[in-house]
């Protein structure tokens, strides 16, 4: 794209681009924005709207994707130069492209008709009139304030209150100062504001928010600071912005729907229609996408023949109002229950979790996918609290790699990918358990004394397993036929030798080597090429950028079936066992922003996992932003034991 001489400014300058022409809009927001916008509109031209913090290939990109005839931005409005070749629809308005948060960025087409029939209807629906003036403090690149409260306004006549950048004060004052009935917001910035705590505007009705989940939790702390005067809708780019609002709710109604139930997104707009496909959310609207620009196969997935629009979001009705359940790509498959995330996270939020959390899908062999757990500022203690009593555990637990859109939509897709679970099957791991319970009792039963063994012996009953294909059953026996007291070790060299050899082949056989294989996946996912790392060898990988330990469970935990074998082998009273959740928090206070475990579990048991934290490249803490070309520079001490590392105090 080769931008010619500046055009005149303001209107005029679009006023000499033709009909139907694309003009690539990437300013700030603010008063110039809406400026742009509306001459855009009222010209007959098709505004493609941008963030301001688009990079210049970008804009570059979509220009050319779109032939824009024209670029605004804070320079002044130019020519592109490219050739004006595509036929557009006649009435279309604007190209709105998506944030790309569940794939590529498609360009939305939406048409004059379309954009004036919502914002006429929720104009209509809020009552924006020329003595009812409307407030937001949202980007007006974005749909939701493009539709309802710039083009709401401009319709109706009714005063637009534009406060930008949002301060929840600023906000409230500005909204207070022009007597607004009501405003928009959403919940990213809804939590501000009720963290803040402003006096609420005197007028103000109540606030509509939009665009992204309401948490019980974020409506509960609304509701005991301002009351029930919040609405929720819901709506896509592509059904243009709002197809379903909650109505005004009184205080007990407020209480049942949103702080006793998952809050709704309400009712659908008049001639809207709702129709629920195996849970899937289909509008069908008169205020619809033409399609997405030059991609008539994803025209066609998101598009019925007969008019219906597929969003791809689970819900449900109660009491006759629509409530979102999630993405239908983000429901999370675990073994062939399905799980939403939305519901994960409630009852996350039940055991007491807050904040800003969430509940992603990550692979998991076995089950197909499993759950992760991204938590951003929470204290350690806090996510433990959740995880011990929470119905659902995560698989992985990550503090730091929280990912969302502008709008605050969370991006579970791009987060799960980065994380990866396994699962052992219970059954097979029963079966050691069984025998290790069994070589226990036998040897208490001939007078040993040790409170490992006495865990051990009461943790399962049963008969002791008899196949001899299993290396950990093998040094079972091999324990039970030469157990010392700790303390009490013989002199043997011959001893010593067979239970190094012992050791050697239990730590790269079932079910130790599952550790040793989460540190590979764990060191690939941040592009390192792992050599084999021992369970209970802390290593670093990349410059020491990485640090993982694969651990088994902490030594106070149930008991393991490795647990006193593992010892005995070692010398080591500790095993390999170490309490996960006070290493993550003396990582996190070391400043790592990128902490995480990998549970691995056995049905019910908790085998370890494998602990991580990332640094960046330079030394400080951050985030990878490439593969690394060194590889893992695991303890110079022996192979096996707790907590060794290679220099980095932990």
């Amino acid at each position: 794209m080769t931008r010619t001489e500046p055009l005149p400014a303001g209107r005029a300058a679009l006023a000499e681009l033709p009909p139907g022409a694309r003009v690539v809009v990437r300013l700030p927001n603010g008063p110039a924005l809406a400026e742009v916008l509306l001459a855009c509109f009222d010209l007959r031209l098709v505004a493609v709207p941008l963030p301001p913090r688009t990079g210049e290939r970008a804009v570059a990109e979509i220009a050319r994707r779109v032939s824009a005839t024209a670029l605004v931005d804070p320079d002044g409005t130019h020519r592109t130069g490219l050739p004006d070749v595509h036929t557009a629809p006649e009435d279309l308005a604007f190209l709105m492209f998506t944030s790309g948060s569940t794939g590529p960025q498609k360009g939305v087409m939406l048409s004059r008709s379309a954009v004036l029939g919502n914002a006429a209807r929720t104009a209509e629906l809020h009552g924006l009139a020329p003595d009812r003036p409307h407030g937001t403090c949202l980007p007006l690149y974005h749909c939701n304030a493009l539709v309802m409260s710039l083009l709401g306004t401009h319709l109706t006549g009714a005063p637009l209150v534009l406060h930008t950048p949002f301060d929840p004060a600023g906000y409230f004052a500005a909204l207070d100062a022009a007597g607004a009935r009501t405003a928009s917001i959403v919940p990213a910035l809804l939590a501000d504001l009720v963290e803040a705590g402003p006096a609420w505007p005197e007028g103000l009705e109540y606030l509509v928010t939009a665009a992204a989940p309401l948490t019980g939790d974020l409506a509960r702390r609304f509701h005991r600071r301002y009351g029930p005067r919040l609405r929720q809708g819901y709506g896509l780019t592509e059904a243009v912005n709002f197809s379903f609002t909650t109505p005004l709710l009184d205080d007990a109604a407020f209480r049942d729907q949103y702080l006793e139930h998952a809050p709704p997104v309400g009712l659908p707009l008049p001639d809207t229609e709702l129709r629920l496909e195996s849970g899937e959310v289909w509008i069908r609207t008169p205020d619809l996408m033409h399609g997405y620009w030059q991609d008539d196969a994803a025209t066609a997935a998101a598009l019925t023949e007969d008019g219906w629009l597929r969003t791809g979001d689970l819900g449900e009705l109660r009491d006759g109002l629509l409530v979102l359940r999630g993405r239908a790509g983000e429901r999370i498959n675990r073994g062939g229950e399905k799980h939403y995330p939305l519901e994960v996270e409630r009852g996350w939020r039940e055991a007491g979790l807050t904040g800003r959390f969430a509940a992603v899908a990550v692979d998991e062999p076995a089950l197909g996918q499993d759950i992760g757990l991204i938590a951003t500022d929470q204290p350690v203690p806090a996510v433990r609290a959740a995880y011990e009593q929470a119905p659902l555990r995560p698989a992985v637990i990550r503090f730091g790699g929280y990912l969302a859109t502008s709008t605050g939509k969370p991006q579970r897709k791009a987060m799960g990918r980065e994380l990866t679970a396994l699962r052992l099957a219970p059954a097979r791991y029963e079966r050691l358990l069984r025998h290790a319970a069994a070589v226990a009792q036998d040897l208490l039963r001939d007078g040993a004394e040790d409170p490992g063994l006495r865990a051990l012996a009461a943790a399962a009953d049963g008969a002791r397993a008899h196949e001899d294909d299993e290396v950990a059953l093998g040094a079972l026996d091999f324990l039970r036929d030469h157990w010392h007291a700790p303390g009490d070790r013989p002199a043997d060299g011959e001893l010593d030798r067979a239970k190094a050899g012992w050791l050697r082949a239990l730590l790269t056989a079932w079910p130790l080597s599952a550790h040793t294989g989460q540190v590979a996946e764990l060191a690939a996912g941040h592009g390192h090429e792992a050599a084999p790392v021992p369970l209970g060898t802390e290593a670093h990988f990349g410059a020491s950028s990485l640090l993982v330990l694969p651990h088994g469970p902490a030594p106070e935990g149930p008991a393991w079936a490795l647990g006193p074998l593992l010892t005995f082998l070692t010398g080591s009273p500790a095993g390999a066992g170490t309490d996960r959740w006070p290493r993550l928090a003396r990582l996190r206070e070391q400043g790592f922003t990128d902490v995480g475990c990998t549970v691995l579990r056995a049905g019910r048991h908790d085998l370890g996992g494998v602990l991580w934290a990332h640094r960046a490249p330079d030394g400080g803490p951050g985030t990878e932003t490439g593969p690394q070309e060194s590889g893992p520079r695991p303890s110079e001490r022996p192979a096996y034991g707790p907590n060794q590392h290679t220099g980095a105090t932990t």
